[in-house]
């Protein structure tokens, strides 16, 4: 009866992976058919369950980046000869995406990129590379741009049913863009909750969200979000938990020469819950990139509650790792 139970259960197991793909799977190479698909061009983003792949890829301010991605004959042979594949848009692959994962994403304009129309895979060899090119300066910092590419005929072998449509995240950097070490240069202050106090030193990146302005985007704790860790004391026992403040995220916004002009909430100023941000001008409220490629930033700030009042105080030094 054991053996029976493991057989059935194995047997279940192997419908359920082959369920999960839409490609046939052939465990005999010499019987295998090649799929011509797209490889992973970089960091893969979408939620397991997803139609469809999208990747993400950030790119400095420049008036053109080359972003490189690969078409591959996969499976056990090369190519039996010159194999022409045809590149295009699949607008559709947007929609459904959103749908499905309740996103937002905004199909690029023509005018922020190219591509070639077709690459060969040359006979004998498995791979070509489509090189497309991003006009990431021309980038409208409010939209949340996506190439739809799509595998639209080749002239030998079967496109791929998973990887032969994938979805680009494309986004441009500016230059206060980057992940970053956050340490506090004064104790944090809540003046409403004295069981509440500064969580550093913290890791966390600054995404762009304009030319001149970037998030908090923390990776202690919150693991990737736009949000402020803090520590919570326990009044009772004395133990101290991580937390963190719900809807609020500083964004800080430079001048030209690097001083920071505002700091606002990422989620609304103010927020559902009442939260916004001000600019403290007793900071230092300096954001200095230096030749060498080092970058700091020394800013205080204020989260305010509803009214407004002033309810936590911020003194922070941000000192530059490394690109994102």
């Amino acid at each position: 009866m054991n053996y029976s139970i493991k057989i059935a259960g194995l047997f279940l197991f192997g419908m359920a992976i082959t369920s999960c793909l839409k490609d046939d799977i052939n465990l005999d190479p010499d019987k295998s058919t090649n799929m011509v698909e797209f490889k992973n061009p970089s960091s893969f983003i979408s939620p397991s369950g997803s139609t469809y792949s999208l990747y993400t890829q950030a790119f400095d301010l420049a008036e053109e980046n080359e972003y490189p991605i690969t078409v591959s004959y996969s499976g056990a042979h090369v190519a039996p000869e010159d194999i022409r594949v045809t590149i295009g848009l699949d607008t559709a692959a947007i929609t459904q995406y959103n749908t499905e994962q309740e996103t937002h994403f905004d199909l690029i304009t023509p005018d922020l990129y190219t591509f070639p129309a077709e690459v060969v895979i040359p006979k004998g060899q498995r791979t070509a590379v489509v090189p497309i090119k991003v006009k990431s300066s021309k980038f409208d910092f409010s939209k949340a741009y996506v190439l739809p590419i799509s595998i639209r005929s080749v002239s030998t072998g079967t496109v791929s049913g998973n990887f032969g449509t994938i979805l680009l995240s494309l986004n441009a950097k500016n230059k206060y863009d980057g992940n970053y070490t956050v340490t506090a240069t004064a104790p944090m202050v809540d003046k409403t909750n004295e069981l509440l106090s500064g969580y550093y030193p913290l890791n966390s990146d600054l995404h762009t969200t304009g030319a001149n302005s970037v998030v908090m985007y923390c990776i202690t704790y919150l693991e990737g979000l736009e949000g402020h860790p803090i520590k919570s004391k326990n009044a009772e026992t004395g133990a101290i938990t991580d937390s963190y403040y719900g809807s609020f995220a500083p964004v800080f916004t430079m001048d030209a020469t690097g001083k920071v002009i505002s700091v606002t909430n990422f989620y609304g100023q103010p927020a559902g819950n009442g939260r916004s941000a001000r600019l403290d001008p007793t900071g230092v409220n300096k954001f200095t990139v230096n030749a060498d490629g080092s970058k700091t930033l020394e800013v205080k700030y204020v989260m305010q509650q509803a009214g407004p009042t002033d309810r936590t105080f911020f003194s922070e030094k941000w000192t530059f790792l490394a690109p994102r």
